[in-house]
């Protein structure tokens, strides 16, 4: 096993390159510079660079060639699950279209999640749910804040006891966070955000799948109009 600092070097560049190709400072199609100057350029051995450049790859990034050097692939390919990308892509400057992508996906998955916790919440996973709400109720800051509302939609998904949907918790764990980030920009109260979720809480509580389908449809379409107003 590799000794915790380079492994957080390890890591340290895997982001600052990785970042580097999301933001679009590394053009897609392009070659990164080669092992010795990205080792000159961060004062690594090449093979850290060599690690780093493969844990790019096996999220979709690079493409690494013998002789030919390691090459940006199309965004296309790259793993928008993976939620190295996704904070990536949430540093980046705003990418209209790929948060209407992102809501898009959550129109798909979350409507069905909610009807499902509906029908099918122990107790103990209602009163987790319940707890999160109470935290983004209670919350001072934006961080603290996308905390609990992280934890919110989390205990939703585990909680309706579809296999296949929680198993996409991780995933959608990054896209909740982008997309809470770029709803929330512009810090303050959002009653109408925190009624909304108070809705689905008590729609899971009263086992009323379509009162949870409503509610998340609703707080979905109140994160669009945060995020075109903070884009506007």
């Amino acid at each position: 096993m590799s000794p915790p600092r380079l492994r957080n070097f390890h890591h340290q560049i895997v982001d600052a390159v990785g970042a580097s190709i999301v933001a679009g400072r590394y053009a897609e199609g392009s070659q990164l510079p080669t092992e010795p100057q990205l080792a000159e350029t961060y004062g690594a051995s090449r093979l850290i660079i060599r690690e780093a450049m493969k844990s790019l790859a096996a999220k979709g990034l690079v493409s690494i060639r013998p002789r030919t050097g390691t090459h940006v692939l199309p965004r296309s390919e790259w793993n928008l699950f993976d939620p190295a990308v996704l904070g990536w892509q949430s540093e980046a400057p705003p990418d209209p279209q790929l948060i209407a992508d992102l809501m898009e996906l959550r129109q798909t998955i979350e409507p069905l999640a909610a009807r499902l916790a509906a029908s099918r919440a122990q107790p103990q996973q209602v009163a987790d749910i319940r707890e999160a709400f109470e935290a983004m109720a209670q919350a001072q800051t934006q961080v603290t804040y996308i905390q609990a509302d992280l934890r919110f939609h989390g205990a939703v998904v585990r909680s309706c006891g579809n296999q296949f949907i929680m198993q996409l918790e991780t995933a959608l764990s990054a896209v909740w966070k982008t997309s809470f980030q770029a709803s929330s920009d512009a810090w303050g109260p959002d009653a109408q955000a925190l009624a909304l979720h108070q809705s689905l809480l008590h729609a899971i509580e009263a086992h009323d799948p379509q009162g949870a389908e409503a509610a998340v449809l609703a707080l979905i379409a109140r994160a669009v109009v945060r995020i075109h107003s903070g884009l506007a």
